[in-house]
């Protein structure tokens, strides 16, 4: 995989990339952040579909995971016992470091600009399951970034599509029915992640989810109707995608210790109206299946009711009707 360096450090996020598609100079290039323990190669067969719609796909794969530089010692010390602000420290480098990876990917690829009636070119944002959260980081954090790559980011970032984010990825409390096999300490430790692998990829026959009640949500017991989608990957296919060690440490560290620092980020993200004007035109999309692992209702839920008090407007809403977590996985071509 290649590698942009995002820092004086060294550091290096590396990324697939399926190149510009033939035919066209003024296509559009989505960028999409993985979610835990499934990395970047999680998008492969949704890049092989790319080419014949005409768009560039872009996946980068976050510290922690293969290719890309690993969090430090003392990163994994702040997100197990560091303070608040010491973990709001910690979320604000990885989004400058995301965001310089857009930049000077950018600027390396000489991608197209959101043209002047704004129906072509920029880029896509796609943040998916937990990689939602640093998808916002990069939103929340541009009044930070030098003039010249704020500037520039503007003229490319045309939406930000956010596909089921848990409660965790935007720091709002967990329904006290939510369960996963990563946090039910009657498992084997060392066996949790793969239950989790099981458990996320499975279908689920939830109740009326128009009625908006946690009750309705089907938490436990997949639906026998369809196998879940880790059963869909060959071995070759389950060894580029999945990637156990984080899942197992600094993912987890980082969901249940950085609440605060993640709902600050989200709040900032979406309805801040000062971070928006920096990005002018950019829209907001949240996405979630309709029978699909349980973490993400209850949050797609939450960012509705908190759209509607800051006056709404400031997120679009839409379920996928048959979607499970790996939508795009399973149905590639429809997505």
């Amino acid at each position: 995989m290649p590698s942009i360096q995002v820092d004086d450090k060294g550091t290096e996020l590396a990324y697939l990339d399926t190149g510009a598609p033939q035919g066209t100079h003024d296509y559009l290039t989505i960028v999409a952040i993985h979610g835990m323990v499934f990395c970047a190669p999680i998008y492969e067969r949704i890049m092989k579909s790319s080419a014949d719609a005409g768009v560039r796909f872009v996946a980068v794969n976050r510290r922690d995971y293969p290719g890309s530089t690993p969090l430090s010692e003392e990163d994994l010390r702040v997100l197990e016992s560091g303070t608040d602000e010491e973990r709001a420290t910690f979320l604000r480098t990885q989004a400058v470091q995301l965001a310089t990876f857009l930049d000077r990917y950018i600027q390396q690829h000489n991608i197209p600009a959101i043209s002047s009636d704004r129906k072509t070119g920029g880029i896509l944002l796609l943040g998916w399951s937990l990689g939602c959260t640093f998808g916002l980081s990069i939103l929340s954090n541009a009044d930070i970034y030098p003039e010249a790559m704020r500037t520039r980011l503007a003229l490319y970032l045309r939406s930000y599509i956010m596909f089921e984010p848990p409660t965790v990825a935007i720091g709002s409390p967990r329904p006290k029915q939510l369960w996963s096999p990563v946090i039910d300490t009657t498992l084997p430790e060392d066996q949790r992640s793969a239950a989790f692998v099981v458990w996320v990829t499975s279908y689920f026959k939830h109740g009326d989810l128009s009625t908006r009640d946690t009750d309705v949500i089907s938490y436990w017991i997949p639906a026998r109707s369809r196998a879940p989608s880790i059963f869909n990957f060959t071995d070759d296919e389950y060894a580029r995608a999945v990637y156990m060690p984080p899942g197992d440490k600094s993912e987890m560290l980082f969901m249940f210790f950085s609440e605060p620092a993640i709902q600050q980020t989200y709040n900032k993200a979406c309805f801040d109206r000062s971070i928006r004007a920096l990005f002018p035109g950019m829209k907001i999309w949240v996405l979630s299946g309709d029978v699909t692992s349980p973490h993400g209702i209850p949050a797609f839920w939450s960012m509705e009711d908190d759209d509607a008090k800051h006056g709404g407007g400031f997120i679009e809403f839409r379920w996928v009707p048959g979607a499970n977590h790996f939508h795009f996985w399973e149905s590639p071509s429809t997505c």
